[in-house]
Parts: structure tokens; sequence; C-alpha cells
């Protein structure tokens, strides 16, 4: 049904820690059924969402991020995307409460401290109590530039490899909206 729409501040921006809103809702006189109404995130972290059901038979979406960010939102009716969906979202602000997300971030793995040349080394990175589900950065330097990924992440856990192809020192720096994440950046030794 294309004639449900959606409209708010919410949709475009807000402030990371803080209710955001925005309204779905149908042209006067259209048939109109709240509960067929859904709403998905995709970006840095998993937002509180709540709905309220108006008066005027709208509905409202409170949402709160936990983290800045580019935030995509996907509302759909009936269990088809409506016209304008995915809705872009920038998220700003929040320094404090990133710093304090990003804290509950830990990192572990012997590859932490001392890598192998030629051979793909692996970092656990458990983002469950942090409510992290993207945007991380990682860089590494050194002398040489090995190849870097994620490897696919379940329920919080991403495994960063990287794999040197020549021995000696190197910091990797992991980071979030260019803050570290605790321990970052870490001494590498390849040999």
């Amino acid at each position: 049904m294309s004639s449900v729409l959606a409209n708010g501040p919410g949709l475009e921006k807000g402030e990371a820690g803080q209710v955001v809103k925005f309204n779905i809702l149908a042209p006067t006189g259209s048939k109109f059924n709240p509960t067929a109404c859904s709403v998905a995130f995709e970006g840095p972290s998993k937002p509180e969402i709540k709905f309220i059901t108006c008066k005027d038979g709208s509905v409202e979406c409170n949402w709160t991020p936990k983290l800045p960010g580019e935030y995509k939102i996907y509302v759909r009716y009936e269990d088809k995307e409506i016209t304008g969906s995915p809705f872009k979202c920038k998220i700003t602000g929040g320094e404090e409460l990133t710093k304090q997300q990003l804290s509950k971030i830990k990192c572990s793995g012997e590859a932490l401290k001392n890598g192998k040349v030629n051979v793909t080394n692996e970092i656990v990175v458990d983002t469950k109590e942090s409510g992290v589900i993207g945007g991380l950065s990682v860089k590494m330097e050194g002398v040489s530039k090995p190849e870097i990924s994620f490897k696919n992440s379940n329920g919080g856990i991403l495994v960063l490899q990287y794999k040197p192809d020549k021995p000696g020192q190197y910091k990797l720096h992991l980071t979030f909206n260019e803050i570290h994440v605790p321990g970052s950046p870490f001494q590498i030794t390849v040999s």
C-alpha cells in the first residue's frame, strides 16, 4: 500500500542517546491498520524502539540510537516498504555515550600481541555488551600493509583477520568514529 506515509524529524536526524520520533500514517479517508506497521534499522547500533498508536490513528515511532552515525530506517506496511523507505538518518553527538559503549568492547587472542608472517592471524572482537553492530574501522601500520578483513560475525562476535607478508613491529588501530576501543592501538610483533 503505497499511500501510507512516514514523516517527522526522526527520519532525517537525531542525537545519540536521545529519543528520536517520526510518524507513520495514511492519507485521510484511507483504511489504515496500525498493527500492520513494522520498522527495521541498519546502523552502528541496535536502537530501542517503541510504537504508540495515536488518537488520530497514526503510529508514532520513538527510537533511541545508542551511537552516532548513519542509520537506514526501513518502514513497512503490510510487509511492503512504503514510499521513501529506506530513509537515511544522521545521528550526531553522544561522544561520552560512545566512549561508554566502546569501553564494553573486549578484544582477545594471541594475535593481539604476536602474529605470524604469511598466515591469517585472528583476533576476537566481542561487541555484545556494547551494542555496536557496525561502523568499526581498522587500520594497521608497520613494515608492510597487511590484508585486513572481518569474518562473519555471530551474535556480537567479530573475527578480525590480518595477514602480514613481512616480519616486524605493527600497530593495529581499532576505532569507532575515530575513538579507540580499549587497548587500541595494539602493539603486535610479527615473526
